[in-house]
């Protein structure tokens, strides 16, 4: 019998596909191409929806549907695609969705009314869900363990990219072009990624069989049915309706749970969730549930309490990105040297430092304060990331891979999305609905308290981890 305790802390071993360096970083390449404009798809229309409302001639309400039915394809489509790349071959699987994600693009782009837009977005998303479900057990497949660490760190890099250009790039283009240009500049990063990826993703036997499409369909929908959740019960007319989703999701989720304890090949496997593996995602999502807050709240708070611009509000809040970016790659190498446990408690300490000082800002601080608190943040959460993410990846065998890929893509998602809908309903709350900026600001202060209760919980839930590893390596 193996010990558990083992399979909790150890990297399971795993053959690594044998390739030349300059092949390998060539298929690095193309699958971090398509990461990051997966992740800036996310974002760049934002900035554009007052003007596509106008150009196309529907209301603001039904343009912010341009955003949403993306987010919510990526969200449904993840888990069914890691299942599917197992299936079919992940390499095969890449060389569909890359095709997907960049004609949809092109029909964006053309497209003559609000209802083909929102198909091709739809059609968008899943080809995004593609590319996340199969990079991630790519990259495990191509390094050992011993090098996870580096690779997850550019990977989060990367995400931090795509989240932080989005907006800016996206007023960048519509300063100088129509907002077609947002999704006509994927077709060419789309085209070279596509070839790329032909000539140097490497294949892997798939392993057909026994799919789960109904754990997929259940899990797919629950998901839509709690991110829609938790835009209904924002708003207090339609407080009703969330509760409704919120009721239809518990349901499906113990559908869910039902079929994946007798499927023969369950979607996610629930005998991967061992005590790192578990620890390591709670701690995720309640770090990013804070983060999820503090992006949305930190703009209302500059643009509200201290006059900035929306190009003001978005370099005031620029350092936090910037710093990931710079800090994830250097915390993924030192995770390969170092205890990661260890660095990920370090940086959630950081983390929760940084988001106290920016929640006692208040209202007149100086610029040069609130850059260093938004720099702090992001300090702490690029030093976190890529370290809590080696040992989520690495604490499960390669067999679970894709598993393990939709658990981190869907973590992240659906925690940013509850910290975004936590604003929400802070400012409904405080009345800051009406328009008041004083309200705004009142609120957005309060809810950034609770952004510092979320790091706060992930700093205990981190040093619980850090006393389990610590007491299965005194046990060895």
């Amino acid at each position: 019998m193996s010990d558990p305790g083992r399979l909790a802390t150890k990297a399971p071993a795993h053959t690594v596909i044998v390739q030349p360096v300059w092949r390998r970083n060539l298929a690095v390449m193309a699958l971090i191409m398509n990461t990051f404009m997966g992740t800036l798809d996310g974002s760049i229309v934002n900035v554009a929806l007052p003007r596509m409302s106008l150009e196309l001639g529907v209301s603001p309400s039904s343009a912010v549907w341009v955003a949403t039915a993306f987010l919510l394809a990526v969200a449904c489509g993840v888990p069914a695609t890691c299942a599917l790349g197992d299936q079919i071959g992940r390499r095969r699987l890449f060389l569909i969705g890359v095709p997907l994600f960049t004609l949809s693009s092109l029909g964006c782009a053309l497209s003559p009314d609000l209802s083909v837009l929102i198909v091709c977005r739809v059609l968008q998303g899943l080809g995004t869900a593609v590319v996340l479900a199969v990079t991630l057990p790519l990259l495990r497949a191509m390094f050992s363990p011993r090098r996870l660490g580096s690779i997850l760190g550019i990977n989060a890099m990367t995400v931090a990219i795509g989240t932080c250009a989005g907006p800016v790039l996206g007023g960048l283009i519509l300063s100088v072009a129509a907002w077609p240009w947002l999704f006509l500049i994927n077709v060419p990063i789309g085209v070279v990624a596509f070839f790329l990826g032909l000539y140097a993703v490497p294949a892997q036997p798939p392993d057909p069989g026994d799919f789960d499409w109904l754990g997929s369909l259940l899990a797919g929908v629950a998901i839509v049915a709690f991110l829609l959740a938790v835009h209904e019960v924002a708003d207090v007319s339609t407080l009703w309706r969330g509760g409704v989703l919120l009721l239809v999701c518990a349901g499906l989720v113990v559908a869910f749970l039902r079929r994946e304890r007798v499927a023969r090949r369950p979607v996610i496997p629930l005998d991967m969730w061992n005590g790192l593996f578990s620890l390591s995602v709670t701690t995720a999502m309640v770090a990013f549930f804070g983060q999820g807050i503090a992006i949305i709240a930190l703009p209302f708070l500059f643009q509200s309490a201290y006059g900035a611009s929306p190009l003001q509000s978005a370099l005031l809040f620029t350092p936090w990105p910037a710093v990931i970016m710079l800090v994830a790659p250097i915390s993924g190498r030192l995770a390969d040297r170092l205890r990661p446990s260890v660095l990920a408690l370090v940086g959630l300490s950081v983390y929760l430092a940084g988001l106290v000082i920016i929640a006692m800002l208040g209202l007149h601080p100086p610029i040069w304060l609130v850059l260093c608190a938004s720099a702090l943040g992001g300090l702490g959460f690029g030093v976190f990331q890529s370290p809590n993410n080696k040992e989520m990846q690495g604490s499960t065998p390669m067999r679970y891979a894709s598993s393990a890929a939709a658990v981190l893509n869907l973590n992240r998602n659906v925690a940013q999305s509850i910290g975004a809908g936590a604003v929400s309903v802070a400012l409904v709350l405080s009345g800051a609905a009406s328009g008041s900026l004083a309200q705004q600001a009142q609120a957005s202060m309060r809810v950034l308290w609770v952004a510092v209760a979320a790091a706060a919980v992930a700093v205990v839930i981190s040093a619980t981890k850090l006393r389990h590893v610590a007491r299965i390596d005194q046990a060895e």
